[in-house]
């Protein structure tokens, strides 16, 4: 029987060496992306980052999703390798993450290359971030892109048992996402049972997942987030001082575990779904993020161990079914 609360961690935007967010920003605003305090963003999170996120979640016993971009700006792509880079780093990097995470995180993709939107037919881009390109289009368009997304996992031995939206993609025309997230993962893993993550509901912490899609013996499982990402405010400062890794732990849960988002949406009966992206535990080379992360998660085992639980997104998924069936 359940008794304790499932909590979970989204980790968006990661994939091998790109830093998506930097590309990205500079596409939209079309010159290299700086800092608040004036430090260029940095093009490549290396390697060893995933070493040192994964030793953080081994000790702490955090579990959730982790998101894998398979085309990173459309430089390169997981299965030939990453741009200026021997496909042998790319290999290493995706052979950490099946060795290392697989038991307490589950994968899934995050768009095609969580930048342009990309041509099928032709193999280019369009000129347009996927997440725009994606709310005028129907199923018969998305199917293929999220059935593209799946391949290029599944092609590296990768079991994605989920979907992240890059950014809001599909908000808009959210039925035929269903409809295309549902085809997708059966095309691709002959999978019934699925989850996506899209919405961002840290204004109602009473939320929890819902069944978006229940037909026969196929279920698609919508996990919100529900705790938002202020590891984010890492990125922007260059203090790494353990006054300021506590400040924006606080903002999470504090160490009594009684202050924080998390104990908001406890209070109010929803369930903590902790949303960060790769780049706000890097912090711009700093790794402060990832500093904040080891300090929450040795808060959630000392003052909230009896009150919640640590679980993956399909996990929390087949939680949903059963009390929706119950």
């Amino acid at each position: 029987m359940q008794t304790r609360v499932p909590i979970t961690l989204l980790v968006d935007d990661s994939c091998p060496l790109i830093h998506v967010f930097r590309f990205h920003w500079e596409e939209v605003h079309k010159r290299p992306p700086y800092t608040d305090d004036g430090r260029l963003l940095l093009d490549i999170i290396p390697n060893e980052f995933l070493d040192r996120f994964c030793d953080v979640v081994e000790t702490r016993g955090i579990a959730g999703k982790f998101s894998i971009v398979p085309a990173p700006a459309g430089r390169g792509d997981i299965v030939s390798g990453i741009e200026d880079y021997h496909p042998d780093v790319t290999r290493e990097w995706l052979e950490t993450v099946k060795r290392r995470l697989s038991n307490r995180f589950d994968f899934c993709p995050e768009g095609i290359t969580h930048n342009l939107a990309v041509n099928l037919d032709t193999g280019e881009y369009f000129d347009e971030g996927e997440s725009g390109w994606s709310q005028k289009q129907d199923r018969t368009i998305l199917t293929p892109y999220l059935t593209k997304s799946l391949e290029y996992l599944k092609a590296v031995g990768i079991d994605a048992t989920g979907v992240t939206s890059p950014w809001v993609f599909g908000i808009d025309v959210e039925d035929e996402y269903i409809a295309s997230i549902v085809a997708a993962q059966k095309a691709v893993y002959g999978r019934n049972f699925s989850w996506y993550f899209l919405h961002m509901l840290h204004d109602k912490p009473e939320s929890k997942p819902w069944l978006a899609f229940q037909e026969g013996d196929t279920t698609l499982v919508a996990i919100p987030s529900t705790v938002d990402d202020f590891w984010w405010r890492t990125i922007d400062s260059p203090r790494t001082d353990e006054e300021f890794i506590d400040s924006i732990a606080d903002l999470i849960i504090t160490k009594d575990g009684r202050g924080g988002k998390m104990r908001e949406v406890l209070d109010a009966g929803g369930w903590p779904i902790l949303l960060t992206h790769w780049q706000s535990l890097f912090s711009a080379g700093l790794e402060t993020g990832l500093a904040v992360l080891d300090e929450v998660g040795k808060r959630v085992n000392e003052s909230l161990a009896e009150e919640v639980e640590w679980q993956t997104c399909s996990e929390i998924a087949r939680l949903t079914l059963t009390k929706f069936l119950y």
